[in-house]
């Protein structure tokens, strides 16, 4: 609900969502009222308490007639009374109804309670917030798991806003614990809540598209995904949306808020000057891809106009990044590392990014030096493939950057079950007996 800027700070928390405005925010058009709606909150049985915003709780509940469980969103009593909250309520039902995309939960019902409650129902989402997802310690930044899961979230994410905006839609509220994770890979953009509706929507609802005061004089959204010109109260438009994407990335990628671990009122006072803090400066001695860093940065750019132009080109990106594999975890070690020891197990793959490595063998106590290897080769394969010892030792002869495969990410991109990963499988080991034989003489 509205709230004045120079109110209290207790209770803001970053993901908390906050409007501050003074002017009117809506204008009360078509709003619904108790007489007008047939009462059936008596089909649904509370079955528990999701959670709760500013604007009301969301419940699970039973549909007693088609006997399914779905999700219940109440607009909060005392808030009843003020038609231009009614009408925000009432326009977010409809948005998301219309916006009939798979990675957009489905709106079943809107209706009003005997007591003047207006809620809405809609599909009960069994799963996590990409918000919780991302805090797990399984998944650490920089991790395969982080990256490789992640970025196929993210790109579900771009298709359903990038349909939105086909729409004539802004979500404007993008963030990670908006994000739905299903139990069976389901991915849902939800909390339609400061949805704005263009001049050109093709989405009809409440309110009069393009017609909100909040363009000029509101600040809508959350202090630590904020873009710069939503916290300067500026114009918004589909490049508004492509910040508050590249605000999930940067926290997949990083695992901090893009401005840093300050308080609300810091992060929109950083949010207006646009004082994103530098994606590899977040990253501390993690290392990832520096395509992945320019992608982040270019969606997080201060101006709208040095962003990608629309969520399909950002998609884009990420997508070729994917299919090049550059997503993988980096590592940088410095000259003279011992990276894989002869001798030790092979668990993991590099593929050299820069700088110089040597591999050498121990031959009868001395020193025998195959080859010097730099960007684009690759070692350590061998061992992972024919599940053996190292048959060398590789050791860098300067800064060396490298993408790590470990076992798990190698096998599943081979396919060790299927011919070409038993093809390759055996090539690997027959060149480990050729290799014997030549260090040996036999």
């Amino acid at each position: 609900m509205p709230q004045d800027i120079r109110g209290k700070r207790e209770g803001l928390g970053s993901e908390t969502t906050i409007e501050l405005s003074e002017a009117d925010i809506l204008e009360s058009r078509g709003t619904p009222s108790p007489t007008d709606v047939t009462a059936q909150r008596d089909r649904y049985e509370d079955v528990a308490e999701i959670g709760r915003g500013g604007m009301g709780r969301v419940n699970h509940v039973r549909d007693t007639r088609l006997r399914r469980s779905v999700a219940m969103k109440l607009l909060d009593p005392a808030l009843s009374s003020d038609p231009r909250v009614v009408t925000r309520f009432v326009e977010e039902a409809q948005i998301q109804a219309q916006l009939d995309h798979p990675n957009v939960a489905p709106t079943h019902d809107l209706d009003v309670d005997p007591d003047g409650t207006v809620f809405f129902t809609m599909k009960l989402v069994r799963g996590t917030s990409l918000s919780d997802w991302l805090r797990s310690p399984a998944r650490p930044p920089g991790s395969v798991g982080r990256l490789g899961e992640g970025l196929d979230v993210f790109l579900k994410v771009c298709d359903a806003v990038a349909f939105a905006h086909s729409r004539g839609v802004l979500h404007r509220d993008l963030k990670p614990s908006n994000v739905m994770l299903g139990e069976f890979g389901e991915v849902y953009v939800v909390d339609w809540g400061l949805a704005k509706t263009t001049g050109d929507s093709v989405v009809v609802s409440t309110r009069t598209p393009g017609r909100l005061a909040d363009e000029a004089n509101g600040l809508l959204g959350t202090p630590a995904y904020l873009s710069p010109e939503a916290a300067r109260g500026e114009p918004c438009d589909e490049r508004t949306d492509v910040f508050g994407l590249g605000t999930i990335l940067y926290v997949m990628v990083t695992g901090k808020p893009v401005y840093g671990d300050v308080d609300p009122f810091e992060a929109i006072d950083a949010a207006r000057d646009g004082a994103v803090v530098p994606p590899e400066v977040a990253l501390g001695e993690v290392s990832v891809s520096k395509k992945l860093l320019r992608i982040v940065s270019r969606a997080l750019a201060p101006a709208p106009a040095d962003r990608y132009p629309n969520v399909s080109a950002l998609a884009a990106d990420v997508r070729q990044l994917l299919r090049a594999g550059l997503n993988m975890p980096r590592r940088t070690v410095a000259a003279g590392t011992r990276i894989v020891t002869e001798g030790e197990a092979g668990e993991e793959a590099f593929i050299i990014v820069e700088g110089t490595c040597e591999a050498y063998k121990t031959v009868g106590g001395v020193k025998k030096t195959l080859r010097q290897m730099g960007p684009g080769e690759v070692f350590g394969e061998t061992a992972v493939l024919s599940n053996s010892v190292r048959t060398a030792t590789v050791e860098a002869l300067t800064s060396v950057t490298m993408f790590v495969i470990d076992r798990s990410t190698l096998e599943e991109g081979l396919g060790f079950d299927t011919w070409l990963g038993t093809l390759v499988t055996a090539l690997a080991r027959r060149f480990r007996e050729l290799d014997a034989r030549a260090t040996t003489g036999a």
